[in-house]
Protein backbone atom coordinates (compact mmCIF):
# COMPACT_ATOMS: atom_id res chain seq x y z
CA UNK A 1 0.00 0.00 0.00
CA UNK A 2 1.15 3.45 -1.08
CA UNK A 3 1.50 5.91 1.50
CA UNK A 4 1.52 9.98 1.53
CA UNK A 5 4.13 11.79 3.58
CA UNK A 6 2.21 14.91 5.06
CA UNK A 7 4.74 17.83 6.03
CA UNK A 8 4.19 19.41 9.46
CA UNK A 9 5.06 22.26 10.98
CA UNK A 10 8.27 23.06 13.56
CA UNK A 11 7.36 21.49 16.53
CA UNK A 12 7.38 23.88 19.24
CA UNK A 13 9.20 21.70 21.54
CA UNK A 14 12.21 20.50 19.86
CA UNK A 15 12.40 22.73 16.79
CA UNK A 16 12.36 19.87 14.59
CA UNK A 17 9.82 19.62 11.34
CA UNK A 18 8.01 16.32 10.84
CA UNK A 19 5.68 14.28 8.90
CA UNK A 20 2.91 11.78 9.02
CA UNK A 21 2.84 9.09 6.34
CA UNK A 22 -1.10 8.52 5.51
CA UNK A 23 -2.18 5.82 2.91
CA UNK A 24 -2.68 7.29 0.01
CA UNK A 25 -6.26 5.88 -0.62
CA UNK A 26 -7.55 7.69 2.99
CA UNK A 27 -5.78 10.91 1.78
CA UNK A 28 -7.79 12.75 -0.58
CA UNK A 29 -11.27 11.76 1.10
CA UNK A 30 -9.47 13.32 4.67
CA UNK A 31 -8.23 16.25 2.72
CA UNK A 32 -11.59 17.12 1.13
CA UNK A 33 -13.71 16.32 4.56
CA UNK A 34 -10.94 18.62 6.09
CA UNK A 35 -11.05 21.34 3.83
CA UNK A 36 -15.11 21.36 3.90
CA UNK A 37 -14.60 21.59 8.29
CA UNK A 38 -14.62 18.23 9.26
CA UNK A 39 -12.44 17.77 12.34
CA UNK A 40 -9.13 16.17 11.83
CA UNK A 41 -9.95 13.20 13.85
CA UNK A 42 -13.45 12.90 11.42
CA UNK A 43 -11.61 13.46 8.28
CA UNK A 44 -9.16 10.70 8.95
CA UNK A 45 -10.55 8.70 11.64
CA UNK A 46 -7.74 5.77 11.04
CA UNK A 47 -4.77 8.10 12.19
CA UNK A 48 -3.94 7.98 15.63
CA UNK A 49 -4.54 10.72 18.43
CA UNK A 50 -0.79 11.81 18.33
CA UNK A 51 -0.54 11.32 14.48
CA UNK A 52 -3.41 13.83 14.20
CA UNK A 53 -1.84 16.29 16.72
CA UNK A 54 0.97 16.70 14.97
CA UNK A 55 -0.83 17.37 11.46
CA UNK A 56 -2.59 20.28 13.63
CA UNK A 57 0.38 21.63 15.53
CA UNK A 58 3.62 20.09 14.63
CA UNK A 59 4.51 18.70 17.81
CA UNK A 60 6.01 15.11 18.04
CA UNK A 61 4.19 12.40 19.98
CA UNK A 62 7.03 11.70 22.11
CA UNK A 63 8.19 16.11 22.96
CA UNK A 64 3.66 16.24 23.44
CA UNK A 65 4.61 13.52 26.58
CA UNK A 66 8.03 15.63 27.59
CA UNK A 67 6.20 19.14 27.82
CA UNK A 68 2.43 17.69 29.10
CA UNK A 69 3.31 14.48 31.75
CA UNK A 70 2.79 14.93 35.02
CA UNK A 71 5.00 16.07 37.41
CA UNK A 72 6.84 12.92 38.47
CA UNK A 73 5.37 10.19 36.06
CA UNK A 74 7.31 7.66 34.62
CA UNK A 75 7.61 9.25 31.24
CA UNK A 76 9.98 11.79 32.53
Amino acid sequence: MSTIKVSTDTCMHCGQAGFVEIPEDEYEKGVTAYNEGALMQNAFPNLTPDQCEQIISGTHPKCWVEMFAPHGSQHE
